[in-house]
């Protein structure tokens, strides 16, 4: 009989979804005056200063190459190559998607971008397979969103089909991310050290754009509120990147971006009452939807008991 099942896994995958939420809700405020790759950069700087001060005060032996612990270098060219995929070209395809198509064609996008991206770079890479439950859920929680985006189109500019290609790619990067993420926990399950591998996978490219740019004297637009805005989005994008991480040291990809979905109900509520977006019936029935592809996901057959053999000559 098929159970509901919330694992560690599960509950860190809904503590990220709550916390981009959060990050959603506070890059909206800021993506329209913020230059994308000064953004990004901004956003990774309070993730970076707390994993590398934990890695740092703890010795950081998993980083030195002559030290028993040492990573090894595939496992940190992996976490450097996954960084750089989400944390440069991903987050800057989320700021432009953010920009052009609104927070709730984003969030939608970038979402079913990265659960289908979890099926099948999972698949390809891991060799995790998803079963029948996975495969429903994934159907539904699309179809959710395509109605979520249909909703959404209504009330915006002529720019929403590139925001919507914009979070379709970014989708797939993050999920590629957790995808390389989960290949190096489950042989060597450091978190901050993970974190701070990551990041600089993405902090040194965008700091090389931003400087390069800088030197050229391309104008970078920014201002204080909305510098302010990206970095209070940063303390949490650090507490949805950090429980994606403890997410998929013990869950599949695909089940952790398919419980991620969860933050599209929480943005859908902050797009219609922070930002006056449109919200409708095919928007309230993708979130219907949506939901109960988070539930179909978590179901699992629990086979029936064994019963116990009967020893030779014992009567029954």
């Amino acid at each position: 009989m098929p159970t509901f099942h919330l694992g560690p896994g599960e509950r860190w995958a809904f503590v990220s979804a709550l916390a981009y939420t959060a990050v959603n809700i506070t890059l909206r405020l800021a993506a329209p005056k913020i230059d994308p790759a000064l953004g990004s950069l901004l956003r990774l700087l309070p993730l970076t200063v707390i994993a590398f001060g934990v890695v740092l005060a703890s010795g950081a032996r998993e980083l030195r190459p002559h030290a028993p612990e040492f990573l090894g270098w595939r496992l940190v060219a992996t976490l450097v190559a996954g960084g750089a995929s989400s944390l440069v070209i991903g987050n800057i395809l989320n700021f432009l998607a953010l920009t052009s198509g609104g927070l709730g064609v984003t969030v939608a996008r970038v979402q079913a971008g990265s659960v289908l991206g979890g099926l099948w770079i999972g698949l390809l890479a891991l060799g995790e397979r998803p079963w029948r439950a996975q495969l429903a859920a994934a159907a539904l929680i699309v179809a959710g969103l395509v109605g979520v985006g249909i909703a959404q189109t209504s009330s915006l500019a002529e720019t929403w089909l590139l925001g919507l290609l914009f979070a379709l790619g970014a989708g797939t990067t993050y999920a590629l991310a957790n995808v390389l993420s989960r290949y190096v926990q489950v042989r060597r399950p450091v978190l901050f050290v993970t974190l701070a591998v990551s990041n600089l996978g993405g902090l040194v490219p965008l700091t090389l754009i931003v400087a390069g740019r800088a030197t050229t004297g391309e104008a970078i637009a920014v201002d204080a509120p909305s510098a302010g805005a990206v970095l209070a989005a940063g303390l949490a994008n650090a507490v949805a990147l950090a429980s994606l991480a403890l997410a998929v040291r013990s869950a599949p990809v695909a089940t952790v971006n398919t419980i991620s979905s969860a933050s599209i109900v929480f943005s859908f509520l902050g797009s219609v009452v922070l930002f006056q977006e449109t919200g409708s019936l095919p928007m309230v029935a993708g979130i219907l939807l949506v939901t109960a592809g988070i539930v179909v996901a978590q179901m699992r057959r629990v086979p029936p008991p064994v019963a116990a053999a009967t020893p030779p000559g014992v009567a029954t």
